[in-house]
C-alpha cells in the first residue's frame, strides 16, 4: 500500500483526499447490517465495477486500496483514482480539478473566506493566486487536501483539516 493509503485508514467517515496532482483516493463507508449483501459478495461486486471500468478507461484508472468488512454496520472501502475524471466517471459525479489559471471568476460561486484568518476573500484575489488548485465537490462528504487549504466558500466548514462539504450547491477550494 502507498503512504496515502494509510492516510486513508484513519477516516471513520466517506471522505475524499486530493493531491496537487489532480490524484484522487475515496474512503467509503456503508451500513450494511439491515442488507442481504454479504461481505463475499460485495468484495466480488466492487472488483466486478473496478474491472469494467479499468476494461473501459484504462489500466490502473480505479483501484481498491483496501475492503474491509469485519463490521457489516460500517463496511469500509478505499479506492484509489487516477484522476478527477476517474472519479467523477466511476461514481457518476460532477467534481472538478484545475489550476486556478484555469477557472473563470463565474465559476467561483458563493462568498469565499480565507483559511489563513477565516476573513472573506475577493474572487479576483483569489484567481491572482499563483500555483493554486480549484477543487470543486457536488456532494456532501468530506475533503482533505494534500496542501495548504488557501479559500473556501460558503458551502464549506473546516475542522481539524478536515473539509465539510453541504452538498446543497458546489462546495469550492482552493488550495496550494
Amino acid at each position: 500500500m502507498t503512504g496515502c493509503a494509510s492516510d486513508a485508514k484513519k477516516y471513520d467517515k466517506n471522505t475524499i483526499i486530493v493531491k496537487k496532482n489532480g490524484a484522487v483516493e475515496e474512503v467509503a463507508i456503508e451500513d450494511y447490517t439491515d442488507s442481504s449483501v454479504q461481505a463475499e459478495e460485495l468484495k466480488t461486486y466492487i472488483e466486478e465495477q473496478i474491472t469494467s471500468y479499468n476494461d473501459e478507461n484504462g489500466k490502473n484508472s480505479v483501484k481498491k486500496q483496501s475492503l474491509n468488512t469485519e463490521d457489516m454496520s460500517k463496511a469500509k472501502l478505499v479506492l484509489a483514482y487516477k484522476n478527477m475524471e476517474d472519479f467523477n466517471g466511476f461514481n457518476n459525479l460532477e467534481c472538478s480539478f484545475a489550476d486556478v489559471d484555469e477557472v473563470k471568476e463565474s465559476n467561483l460561486t458563493g462568498s469565499f473566506k480565507s483559511a489563513e484568518d477565516d476573513k472573506s476573500a475577493k474572487k479576483a484575489d483569489i484567481l491572482e493566486t499563483k500555483k493554486a488548485k480549484v477543487l470543486t465537490v457536488s456532494e456532501k462528504t468530506n475533503v482533505v487536501v494534500k496542501g495548504t487549504l488557501l479559500y473556501y466558500n460558503d458551502q464549506v466548514t473546516v475542522k481539524d483539516d478536515v473539509i465539510s462539504t453541504t452538498g446543497k450547491e458546489n462546495a469550492i477550494i482552493i488550495f496550494k
